[in-house]
Order: structure tokens, then C-alpha cells, then sequence
């Protein structure tokens, strides 16, 4: 195992604890900044683990790369909603 894959593994393991923050209660669902930045991270080590195949412009891996920006962009969007409607 080379540097470059325990630096990615560490930050997805580092996103996984952050994202972990995301909670569900009477109010539904909400996250502070930790959850952001661990979806941030998740999806860094994504990009860092993969970095080859998206130089090779990989449709398959590109897919994955959109599906898992847009589920943190409406991430992003439930937050400030959130914000602007408490």
C-alpha cells in the first residue's frame, strides 16, 4: 500500500466520522458544517482514488463523480434551506 492510498482511505474514513453528523429527528433532516465537509472529503478521496480513470475520461467513473455531486449539492441545498426557514 502506497502513500497516495492511505491518504485518500484516511480521508474517507475522515469523511465517514464527519458525515456521521448528519441526524434525523421530529424537525427532519439537518447537519452542520461537519456534514458538509465530510461529504466534501468523501468525495475528494472519490476523485483522488479514481484520478487515473478520469484522466482516461471514463464514462462510468464520471457517472459515479456526477451522481455523488449532486446528491452533495442538494446536501448543501437541504442545509440552507434549513437556515432560511428556522
Amino acid at each position: 500500500m502506497n502513500k497516495k492510498q492511505l491518504l485518500f482511505g484516511g480521508l474517507f474514513a475522515l469523511g465517514l466520522i464527519f458525515t456521521a453528523s448528519y441526524s434525523i429527528d421530529n424537525r427532519g433532516f439537518h447537519s452542520g458544517i461537519f456534514g458538509i465537509i465530510g461529504c466534501v472529503l468523501m468525495l475528494a478521496s472519490y476523485v483522488g482514488f479514481n484520478q487515473e480513470k478520469l484522466k482516461a475520461h471514463d464514462h462510468h467513473t464520471r457517472v459515479i463523480l456526477g451522481w455523488l455531486s449532486g446528491i452533495l449539492a442538494f446536501i448543501v441545498i437541504l442545509d440552507i434551506t434549513e437556515v432560511l426557514l428556522a
